[in-house]
């Protein structure tokens, strides 16, 4: 028996470490900063903003555990404490800081005032002034000393409770999304949206939530978002567009006009277009246009490998040109010297907007020639990037950038 509680008591020690842990894990508080003009100030909007960059960055910094959000440029000097309160609820913050400036650069004079809404109770009413700034640049010497051990420790993490630990005291988020949407990063599993367009499910309050619905066909929406009580919320999501059209210049001179067909469910696509030197661009210094009656006729197979809601989308194809002779009351032919060009695509587009991509691609080109002489003779003197082996020839320093509209 004895023996047994000696086993019992070496399992709790052992397990009571995790489960405290888990019972007392801490969760950062979140301070809504709001920095306003005073009646008499003499300070432009721009230099409110920089006022409140250099004040959030000094107690940051002093304050590391602490999550700080600024306010909106409609918050005034005269808010009531129930509509900085109400603000910070909505900015899904449980204190707010009221920041107060008047006079100018050569004499400032500062007001603060800090609210606990957990508590429920006033955490800071200070005044300061400052005559060492002179102008904008002086906040890089300004340390907010003064401002920072006002509110120093006064917004300390919060510590789980066993019984939210244990499951209790939880609050319910509901997602409205499309039927059969997936929703992670609200547990372990991801989430199925129900026919009725809504799953719900129990969280830890005082918590930032990053979740992502995904549907196959549709952009992938994000959302981020502070839980301190139950809540509902419904993403808005756009279906994927299946076709784009594209502006393009190759190597900054042959413009270009391209179809892409794409297949969202699979982040494949098909491209089909055409590039002409007739009216390119020309670098040799004796003229602004080419007008070589050549166009190439491009045909591609790519792959999305960055998901479609990124700013930055990164993708890469594989394909093949004609290269098309056009002269003036002849049929067109292939180019004899250099008729067909296979290339390798690596691009990456940035989301201007909903329908609209900028994007710049490497394009190294392989092509083949019988005539190896005269390709070499018609890219004139200096040909960078290009290298000749038998009956290839390789060009190492071709891209394309363009716009790229979602139709």
């Amino acid at each position: 028996m004895r023996r047994l509680a000696l086993a019992g008591l070496c399992v709790a020690v052992i397990c009571a470490p995790g489960f405290a842990q888990e019972a007392g894990r801490l969760i950062p508080r979140t301070l809504l900063l709001v920095v306003a003009r005073q009646p008499n100030a003499h300070f432009s909007d721009s230099d409110a903003l920089l006022i409140e960059r250099s004040l959030h960055q000094r107690l940051q910094e002093a304050e590391p555990d602490l999550v700080m959000i600024d306010s909106p440029p409609a918050a005034g000097p005269d808010m009531s404490p129930e509509s900085l309160g109400a603000l910070a609820t909505r900015a899904e913050a449980d204190a707010w800081m009221l920041v107060t400036v008047g006079g100018d650069w050569t004499s400032a004079q500062i007001g603060v005032k800090a609210f606990d809404l957990l508590s429920k109770a006033s955490v800071a009413n200070v005044t300061a002034t400052r005559a060492s700034w002179g102008s904008p640049g002086g906040l890089a010497y300004e340390q907010w000393a003064d401002i920072a051990h006002a509110v120093a420790g006064k917004f300390p993490p919060i510590e789980n409770t066993a019984a939210e630990a244990a499951g209790q005291n939880l609050v319910q988020l509901t997602v409205s999304a499309l039927p059969g949407s997936l929703v992670s990063g609200l547990g372990k599993k991801p989430l199925r949206v129900g026919p009725d367009g809504a799953v719900s499910v129990k969280l830890a309050p005082w918590h930032e939530y990053l979740l992502r619905a995904t549907l196959a066909d549709y952009v992938p929406v994000s959302r981020r978002l502070f839980l301190s009580e139950d809540r509902e919320i419904r993403l808005a999501q756009r279906r994927s567009s299946r076709w784009a059209l594209e502006a393009s210049l190759t190597d900054s001179r042959a413009p270009g006009i391209d179809v892409t067909m794409a297949f969202p469910a699979r982040s494949l696509f098909l491209r089909f277009g055409f590039t002409t030197y007739a009216v390119a661009l020309s670098f040799d210094g004796t003229r602004l246009f080419l007008s070589d009656p050549l166009t190439d006729v491009i045909l591609q197979a790519g792959l999305y490998i960055s998901p479609e809601d990124q700013l930055f989308r990164l993708y890469a194809a594989l394909g093949a040109f004609a290269r098309v002779i056009h002269e003036a009351g002849s049929m067109p032919v292939f180019d004899p010297v250099a008729p067909l060009a296979a290339q390798v695509v690596v691009g990456t587009e940035l989301s201007v907007s909903n329908r609209s991509r900028l994007f710049l691609e490497y394009t190294p080109t392989i092509y083949g020639t019988s005539f190896p002489d005269s390709l070499r003779a018609s890219l004139g003197k200096d040909a960078p990037g290009w290298l000749f082996q038998g009956t290839r020839a390789v060009n190492l320093l071709s891209f394309r950038v363009g716009w790229r509209w979602q139709l």
